[in-house]
């Protein structure tokens, strides 16, 4: 097939090259219900080889809303999220679908103040790792009731029909159960206050192990910014009630953290206290030690999130998740 030059590309080209009606084109496009499987992968692979992209004008003059995805994080920072931000970027892009990415830094006046402006701008849906409750969210959807949302790394429950995109908190269960076979029995949890938790589903499965292992919890509520964890470890190591002899993080990048503490409190990581992150950072094995973590596919995480804002998608997707072992685990001493 003889590729058409850009600027001639249209939708019945699409069409006529998946040989299909230009309505089911457009419905296989758009992610519309009432196109066969098989169909709407045709058509999306002779938009890619084509290079057809959708005119964003048009879609904005149809439907009333930019052509436009948000994507609201709790914390910039964590590179956890940039990944996520890739993965939506890699799969907006082939619907003609930009991508606005904003930080909350855990407030939810900041939270509140983006949503506004995001709805101001009129975009088309929104994902949002949100800030404790994601009360936020309620007046998104109050002002726009037919714009998707997606709540990512999040267990809070502000509407039932809202698809939810995180990893299985099943890897709290991993983490615990790797550490226990170790010989730790003063395993802490870092996690963040309770007014500031969205994901209080994975406290809840390390209380749930604490519990069936007969283990005294040791739940290490803190701020999740860098100088706050470390602070917080300071504490905890100081402490002979609640000093740890391994912590479970709620991510990777708070694991440097906790890194600083021990280095700063004269210990060793792995020998004296044993560290399990999460998300697999690419930065994660390189640290000294290397740190031993749970591991998803963190791009997937964006995509998916894509694909249930465009509603291609209908329920939660829980990403699955592998225990990697490295240097920054061992037997406690």
């Amino acid at each position: 097939m003889t590729k058409p030059s850009p600027d001639r590309i249209t939708l019945k080209m699409v069409a006529r090259a998946a040989e299909v009606s230009v309505t089911q084109t457009s419905m296989a496009l758009n992610g519309k219900p009432g196109v066969a499987a098989e169909t709407r992968a045709r058509v999306l692979a002779s938009a890619r080889e084509l290079g057809y992209v959708p005119d964003p004008i048009a879609q904005e003059l149809r439907t009333g809303r930019s052509a436009v995805f948000a994507l609201v994080v709790r914390n910039v920072a964590n590179p956890y999220f940039n990944d996520v931000l890739s993965g939506m970027q890699a799969a907006a892009l082939e619907h003609g679908v930009a991508v606005m990415m904003m930080d909350s830094d855990y407030s939810e006046d900041h939270e509140r103040r983006h949503i506004r402006y995001l709805l101001s701008r009129r975009v088309s849906g929104l994902a949002i790792a949100p800030v404790g409750v994601a009360a936020a969210v309620d007046e998104w959807r109050a002002a726009q009731p037919d714009a998707p949302v997606v709540l990512l790394n999040s267990s809070v429950r502000p509407g039932s029909e809202m698809a939810h995109v995180a990893p299985d908190p099943a890897a709290v269960d991993l983490a615990f159960d790797h550490l226990w076979e170790l010989g730790h029995r003063r395993i802490g949890f870092l996690t963040a206050p309770y007014s500031l938790m969205a994901d209080g589903d994975r406290l809840d499965r390390y209380l749930t192990r604490c519990r069936q292992h007969g283990a005294t919890p040791l739940t290490l509520h803190t701020e999740l910014r860098s100088a706050a964890i470390t602070t917080r470890m300071l504490d905890a190591l100081a402490d002979p009630v609640e000093r740890p002899s391994a912590v479970i993080t709620n991510s990777d990048w708070s694991a440097h953290s906790v890194y600083r503490a021990a280095r700063d409190y004269g210990l060793q990581i792995g020998r004296d206290l044993s560290v399990v992150g999460h998300d697999d950072l690419t930065s994660s094995e390189f640290l000294a030690p290397a740190l031993t973590t749970l591991r998803l596919d963190r791009r997937a995480v964006g995509a998916e999130a894509v694909r249930h804002l465009r509603g291609e998608r209908a329920g939660d997707y829980l990403a699955p998740v592998e225990l990697v072992v490295r240097a920054s685990s061992g037997p406690p001493r």
